[in-house]
């Protein structure tokens, strides 16, 4: 087997190594078509450039699979991925290589050594392939941070300089020792690389925590509000009941019971029934809602509801124990919703809040849906637009807000409908 033919043979080893490291961490799916895409607009023309200009042509490769996984994802983040995955790709390339010629090299058959140096490339590409994934997800579950994304995808970039600049400088001569001494030198950076990103994911989660703590903070407060506009609604009860009692002293002075039996169980028993239900109701469903950080913010928000006298319905039929977004973002998104149901519900005769949490295989969908004035011409495209309201000047931020977060996540889906009289918003939260 030729010198040239083993090079061709194990750029595009190396070309399905990276496109295997990228679909397995990003969990991509490929159709026949973008497969086609692949082969014909990545593979081929980086195997021609390869002939021409050596190693450099991988920069055209990491490129257009780049653009293709920004594509795929719509979200920019995804890219440090590639630069990753060609990072892995030298490590596995430079210890493959090293570990295969000194177990081999007594034994002196040359197409022996090459087959363990493809068999090594491809097991430590899937090691670090598998491991990257869990820590990836491990971290975007906590330091979803844009501002730390951007500095580990510079970090990445450099990496990937360094690393060319390390391949251009191997000595033809001497390949076997500028091999080794490359590995030396690219682990050294490697150290100060770790210890770099150690640095960053130390502040990121100093950061992460307080942030946390702001939005415990504010939750509490929502939930004290709360308690003190029950507590002036039951003052106004109390208030309320003495006239109550005064009427039913008419029915009882005048000996009409008649009126008395019809005024009470028509009147008063009935509606303290209907509200106590529905109380009852929510709360139970809230039961199966085991997020606490998530249960208290709707509880919250029922409350709220309730201050308003707006009814709130919910439906949770299966435990809830965790969703795979980051609690802080959780929270937004759901307080969000609840407040715009909330305010447009109370501006319409007879509204109502309607929410549910259903559980489908590997997917969580969260519904919420209120009654809104069928006067506005809502729009599905206009509301998520930076400024828009039905509520007067210098609003309308939420739903905005709610958009960017939802686009930054790709496990998230944000669907709005909208079926006269109610307003629906649906948020798919995928299992990553």
């Amino acid at each position: 087997m030729g010198n040239l033919t083993i090079e061709i043979l194990l750029v595009f080893i190396q070309y399905f190594i990276m496109l295997f490291f990228c679909k397995y961490v990003l969990d991509l799916n490929f159709s026949k078509k973008q497969f086609l895409f692949i082969i014909l607009i990545i593979f081929l023309p980086t195997g021609i450039l390869f002939l021409f200009i050596g190693p450099i042509s991988t920069l055209y490769y990491v490129l257009i699979l780049a653009i293709m996984v920004y594509r795929e994802t719509k979200f920019i983040m995804s890219i440090l991925h590639v630069f990753m995955a060609l990072i892995f790709l030298v490590i596995s390339d430079n210890i493959s290589y090293i570990i295969a010629f000194r177990l081999l090299k007594e034994i002196g058959n040359e197409q022996l050594i090459i087959i363990c140096y493809f068999l090594f490339i491809i097991v430590f590409a899937i090691v670090f392939a598998f491991c990257y994934k869990r820590v990836v997800k491990y971290l975007s579950k906590r330091w979803g941070s844009k501002s730390i994304s951007y500095i580990l995808a510079f970090l990445s970039i450099i990496t990937v300089i360094f690393i060319y600049i390390n391949i251009m400088a191997i000595d033809q001569d001497n390949f076997y020792e500028s091999v080794q001494n490359n590995l030396s030198m690219f682990l050294i950076y490697f150290v100060l690389l770790s210890i770099s990103i150690f640095v960053v994911l130390y502040l990121a989660f100093k950061q992460y925590k307080m942030k946390q703590r702001e939005q415990e903070m504010k939750n509490f407060e929502s939930y004290v509000a709360s308690i003190e506009q029950i507590n002036q609604d039951m003052r106004k009860f109390k208030h309320d009941y003495i006239n109550i009692l005064s009427t039913l002293r008419t029915f009882i002075d005048d000996k009409n019971y008649e009126g008395l039996h019809t005024y009470f169980y028509d009147h008063i028993l009935e509606a303290n029934q209907d509200e106590q239900q529905l109380n009852q109701q929510a709360m139970m469903m809230l039961n199966n809602l085991k997020i606490n950080s998530l249960k208290g913010l709707v509880t919250t928000k029922i409350l709220q509801a309730q201050s308003h006298h707006v009814p709130f319905y919910i439906e949770i039929v299966e435990e809830i124990t965790d969703i795979d977004v980051d609690p802080i973002l959780l929270n937004r998104m759901v307080g969000i919703l609840l407040d715009n149901a909330i305010e447009a519900a109370r501006g319409v005769e007879n509204g109502e809040v309607r929410m549910a949490f259903i559980r489908m295989d590997e997917v969580i969908l969260l519904v919420v849906s209120n009654t809104f004035d069928k006067k506005l011409a809502l729009k599905v495209h206009e509301i998520y637009q930076e400024g828009f309201s039905t509520k007067g000047e210098n609003r309308g931020l939420g739903l905005a807000n709610l958009r960017q977060m939802t686009n930054d996540l790709h496990n998230v889906n944000l669907n709005t409908k909208i079926s006269s009289p109610y307003f629906i918003q649906e948020i798919e939260f995928q299992k990553e």
